[in-house]
């Protein structure tokens, strides 16, 4: 086990090599430069890291390719193709991975500025949009006038590529559109902006902003980072965007690919509910997805890692006694979860297993699409389960290396982000740390 052994002070550049062990202090301004700041999203890693990585283990050679296969909100992917190299990323859920293919995906200006004209005019010769969400407490979350406003948006944006034809280019404009809107429905709506939880403070109430005050501006900030990011961008690299069931193979998904690198941040144990962290989004978004209803939402769940909707079902016959992992430590974790905690120990001891249990199924399907000596950069963070600490970094390294990887190094960083920082309240723990683990594949 590498053992933590000083604290560094670094700004904006992380060397190259670093110190096993090393806590890295990281003081960036920098985290939402280029398409980086497109649309909130939680627990995304800094750029810095894949930047690191792909600096280190690329090693200035072009043309190379990278994959996430938890690709988030695009991160990795945008660094990537600042670098010079084709990039794929996976990820489960759909509204991640819309973002990131619009972050991604280059558009000429002088059509998108063509579209955004007209879209402009007509939201102001309009006076009532057609669209409804399918949210029965909708004037809960927002005032009518924002309901009318952001109605009349989502209609127009649904006009695009009946006004200007269902090219590829108008479709990802369309997509660029329905991001822009999405990434200002939080903040015009009543819930509060900065929670992970999707809710209505009735002790610190919200002034929302209005509609257009917010969203013409925002057009205008996807179309200068987008002009400038692809200006430094060679347009002719690949990007592959895969939205996908956690139950299919990864090496399926890449059908051969040769990776070259890759970098990723996976979910915490009990992770993050993505879905309902997007609440207010997919209220007005979520029919393009296929997560317009709760039912179709809860459905979702289920397929995230980490996810803590599990139904009773699924771990009646469980025990932490007759199913193991096979390290001796995490089990009698599990075991102690189990016994100690008389509400949920059942349950968040079987969710635990579960989230290391895929966690080795990931390793070994990586394994499978990884060549000999193949660098897999991995950023977690350690978590704490009805009060029980779990060094989440060291199990994984542990799952790793009996499925075809070896540890070559393990650093950290401290997070500052306060929108990453949520305090769980002992279902989680306050997360401090992030983990980098550079592992090569044997």
């Amino acid at each position: 086990m590498i053992q933590t052994i000083e604290l560094m002070v670094v700004k904006e550049v992380i060397p190259i090599e670093i110190q096993p062990g090393t806590i890295l202090s990281i003081n960036t301004k920098e985290v939402t430069s280029h398409t980086h700041g497109f649309h909130k999203y939680p627990a995304k890693f800094i750029p810095h890291i894949p930047k690191w990585a792909i600096g280190k283990y690329l090693n200035g050679s072009g043309n190379r390719t990278i994959l996430d296969p938890f690709c988030g909100s695009g991160t990795t992917l945008v660094e990537g193709l600042l670098a010079g190299h084709n990039v794929i990323g996976l990820d489960v859920d759909p509204l991640s991975s819309l973002i990131t293919k619009v972050k991604t995906t280059p558009i000429d200006s002088k059509i998108l500025n063509e579209v955004i004209n007209w879209l402009t005019r007509s939201i102001k010769q309009t006076k009532k949009g057609e669209f409804e969400p399918e949210c029965k407490t909708i004037e809960h979350w927002f005032s009518r006038n924002a309901i009318n406003k952001l109605s009349i948006i989502r209609t127009l944006i649904n006009q695009v590529l009946k006004e200007f034809g269902s090219s590829k280019e108008f479709k990802d404009i369309q997509y660029l559109l329905l991001i822009c809107f999405s990434s200002i429905i939080r903040r015009v709506s009543n819930a509060d902006n900065e929670s992970q939880k999707t809710y209505v403070s009735h002790t610190k109430i919200k002034e929302p902003e209005e509609v257009y005050s917010v969203f013409f501006p925002q057009l205008e900030l996807f179309v200068e980072r987008l002009k400038t990011y692809f200006h430094l961008v060679n347009t002719k690299l690949a990007t592959k965007i895969i939205c996908t069931s956690s139950t299919e193979s990864i090496d399926i998904k890449l059908k051969g690919e040769n990776i070259d690198l890759a970098v990723t941040s996976p979910p915490y144990i009990k992770a993050i509910d993505y879905i309902y962290n997007q609440m207010v989004e997919l209220f007005w978004i979520g029919d393009l997805l296929g997560l317009e209803s709760q039912a179709k939402q809860n459905k979702k769940k289920k397929g995230y890692i980490g996810t803590k909707y599990i139904h009773k079902v699924e771990f009646k016959d469980y025990t932490p006694y007759n199913t193991m992992l096979g390290i001796d430590k995490l089990d009698k974790k599990l075991q102690q979860i189990y016994d100690s905690d008389k509400k949920n120990g059942h349950k968040h001891s079987f969710v635990t297993y579960k989230y290391f249990a895929d966690m080795e199924k990931h390793f070994s399907e990586m394994a499978k699409c990884l060549s000999e000596g193949t660098p897999y950069v991995m950023v977690v963070g350690d978590s704490s389960v009805s009060d029980i600490y779990f060094a989440t970094s060291d199990f994984l390294v542990e799952i790793a290396e009996r499925n075809g990887f070896k540890i070559r190094n393990k650093w950290g960083y401290k997070i500052k982000n306060r929108y990453m920082r949520f305090d769980r309240k002992g279902r989680g723990g306050l997360i401090e740390i992030d983990w980098v683990l550079e592992f090569i594949r044997n």
